[in-house]
């Protein structure tokens, strides 16, 4: 007996020891008491050999007692230490519900603080069909609801879907009405007249995002769609993707404790949120009226000419700030933004680039010449001609951009080298990404300088044989006409806390480089509003106002087969005032096709200049010299065509007009004109600025 306690005390001291080399909590502990016990039943049971039986039996029970006593302590020591974690979260899964949600989702507004983004809260309303048979008010209970609601949808045959429903014991039923908060408390006094308690109809909240000036801002803003693998809404492209981050509400839990079966909190339970935020709101640089006299011109010669495309935008060239964008295309399944993703062949406006450089480098002046002869040139047994017979002869280089000289423009780069014309491609930003804040910007294809054949550098000239994104050619031709400084564009002026009103970002101008001096910026200035004055992009005028910039018509290419013979990009970039530029607008078309002459100076300049008038009108910006101004019989019937099917979107200020410049600015809107007196106007409502969407009537006072 003896060998067989010393055996068991040795087995158990062994065991503890290896328990302890393992780290083994719980066996530890175990052994431990095991030890402890087997030593106080070797030292009892060695005095219980001289007594009695019933002695015997006695301390045999509560041995035996104790024993269980200590097994019973180790499952509680195992429950209550052990796996303490585990049973808190089970209980915890028992009798709390936690409720996941965003905050409210960010708005976007324009540069005058107007709404183009936002979101509010509807309700969808679900519906167990199992449970609410159990009321066995099932059908009075729905008629109530379409009833109150005033639901347009068909009572009966919704009624006929929940009863298969029903007998398929079906739990779920969307009815997915969005309701608004009004109609929510409605449904909700429903709900408690009825005393329904099970969840037989249940109202979700979700965030709808609401865009009220889409139709302008349809390719910018972007659109939402699901996050992978969960319910909430993100931004899959444009603004809304860009300033994702920025946007999205912080995610919000609620915890509730309640009884087991959850049909009612406790009593001393308390919600605890992690994280309640809503999101941070994001103020573009668009500007609403110019974004407007944008979308509109460019939708109504899009629609004339029957292009594929057509897109337009519109900077400020002294800082960078994009002020107004628009885009169209037939094809509507295609989400890009050609702005930012389209690669393009620029064609004739890439004129000035190139000239800018050869100009800053000392290669040319403004008064160099050159023989174009018959209007060709044969280069590495290509010929090049130019776009009409009339050019021809002995050159200047401002000639040349005023008629757009393609040989010109040849003889130009023969100036200098392969390395010369990189490096102008480099310096004006056409190698890389212009940093936009806008998704997915496509850096342009560029052909490595080595594998340059020897037509690249006079093919380039003209911008043919390189491509380019339109808003990299925008921010090139601004550093022409601006002093010589390339600038990063940017959508985003400020983005500011929505609840504090603090603003914890914002844009400001940044400088890229130096692409040429303020000296060859005023002469490129100066030769740009001879383009305009006595060149190609005379339809870009405007009648008493100085506007410099150049039009461009460039063949679609076709790939390894050369150029299509009939489709065309046409094109006019252009700056006003153009002695010192605050607006520099690029104006594009691809494969116009419902006109007999596909020229960029027929088809895009004219926009440009319709822009700028109707600017004028609502900016009051006073011409350069009112006794310049001439209004043709063209000019009336352009404007009669502007004020037939335009539509005045911003109140403008009318102070001092005449009643005749009055009735032509309101003339084609749904605007009722209440005049009275006589003379110029000295009162009228609404104020300057108002939003005219819903306005019917504006009153004007003459004296």
């Amino acid at each position: 007996m003896k060998k067989i306690k010393i055996a068991l005390l040795l087995t158990n001291l062994g065991f503890l020891i290896w328990s302890i080399v393992q780290k083994n909590h719980l066996l530890i502990v175990s052994l431990v008491t095991s030890l402890v016990y087997l030593l106080w039943i070797c030292g009892r049971w060695k005095r219980v050999r001289k007594k009695q039986n019933f002695m015997i039996r006695s301390i045999a029970s509560i041995d035996i007692i104790v024993l269980l006593m200590l097994i019973l302590f180790l499952r509680l020591y195992k429950v209550q230490i052990i796996d303490n974690a585990k049973y808190k979260k089970l209980i915890k899964k028992q009798v709390e519900s936690v409720y996941t949600f965003r905050g409210k989702r960010g708005s976007i507004y324009d540069r005058q603080g107007r709404e183009i983004a936002y979101d509010i809260h509807v309700y969808d309303i679900i519906i167990d069909p199992y449970m609410l048979d159990k009321t066995k008010e099932t059908k009075k209970i729905i008629s109530d609801l379409f009833t109150t609601l005033s639901l347009k949808r068909d009572k009966n045959k919704f009624l006929a879907e929940l009863e298969k429903d029903i007998e398929k014991k079906r739990r779920y039923k969307l009815l997915g009405v969005e309701l608004n908060n009004e109609e929510r408390a409605k449904v909700v006094k429903l709900i408690k007249d009825y005393k329904l308690r099970d969840n037989e109809i249940i109202l979700k909240e979700q965030a709808k995002r609401i865009y009220p000036r889409g139709e302008i801002y349809q390719n910018i803003i972007g659109v939402m769609g699901f996050e992978k693998d969960s319910d909430f809404l993100v931004g899959i492209n444009g603004i809304e993707k860009q300033y994702e981050d920025y946007l999205k509400g912080k995610v919000l839990r609620k915890r509730v404790s309640a009884v087991k079966n959850r049909s009612f909190a406790l009593p001393t339970a308390r919600e605890k949120f992690s994280v309640s935020s809503k999101g941070k709101d994001v103020y573009l640089t668009l500007e609403e009226d110019l974004q407007y006299l944008l979308n509109d011109e460019i939708k109504k010669q899009f629609e004339e000419t029957d292009s594929e495309e057509a897109y337009g935008i519109i900077v400020n060239p002294n800082t960078g700030e994009i002020l107004a964008i628009s885009t169209f295309r037939k094809d509507e399944s295609v989400v890009r933004n050609p702005v930012f993703q389209n690669q393009l062949e620029p064609g004739s406006i890439f004129k000035p680039i190139v000239v800018a450089g050869a100009i800053e480098d000392g290669y040319i002046n403004e008064d160099s010449t050159f023989d174009v002869k018959d209007g060709r040139i044969t280069k590495y047994r290509h010929t090049i001609k130019e776009a009409t017979r009339s050019i021809k002869g002995i050159m200047s280089v401002r000639d040349i951009l005023a008629k757009s000289s393609n040989v010109g423009m040849v003889l130009i780069s023969d100036e200098f080298t392969n390395e010369v014309m990189e490096g102008y491609l480099k310096k004006f930003g056409f190698y890389n990404k212009t940093g936009v804040d806008f998704p997915y910007e496509k850096v342009p294809y560029h052909m490595p300088l080595k594998k340059w054949d020897g037509l690249k550098k006079n093919t380039t000239a003209f911008g043919q044989g390189i491509v380019v994104t339109p808003i990299q050619m925008i921010m090139a031709f601004s550093s022409v006409v601006n002093g010589g400084i390339l600038y990063k564009p940017y959508l985003m002026e400020k983005i500011v806390d929505s609840e504090t009103g603090a603003i914890i970002r914002r844009n400001t101008p940044e400088e890229v480089r130096r692409t040429i001096s303020k000296e060859t910026s005023e002469k490129m200035k100066a030769m740009l509003e001879d383009v305009v004055a006595k060149g190609g992009g005379a339809r870009a005028k405007v009648s008493g106002y100085r506007i410099g910039g150049k039009t461009g018509t460039a063949q679609i290419s076709a790939g390894r087969g050369g150029y299509l013979r009939s489709d065309y990009l046409t094109s006019f970039i252009g700056a006003f005032p153009a002695d010192n530029p605050k607006y520099v607008g690029l104006i594009m078309f691809y494969k116009p096709s419902n006109v007999a002459r596909k020229l960029g100076g027929l088809i895009a300049a004219p926009v440009f200049s319709n822009i700028i008038k109707r600017l004028t009108i609502t900016r009051e910006i006073v011409a350069d010299d009112i006794s310049k101004i001439k209004i043709t019989e063209t000019d009336i019937e352009n404007i009669n065509y502007q004020t037939t099917k335009t539509k005045i979107y911003i109140m403008p200020d009318i102070k001092g007009k005449t009643m005749r410049e009055v009735v032509d600015i309101f003339s084609g809107n749904q605007i009722d004109l209440k005049i009275t007196g006589t003379g110029k106007v000295k009162e009228f409502y609404p104020a300057p600025g108002t939003e005219l969407f819903e306005v019917e009537e504006v009153k004007v006072i003459l004296e």
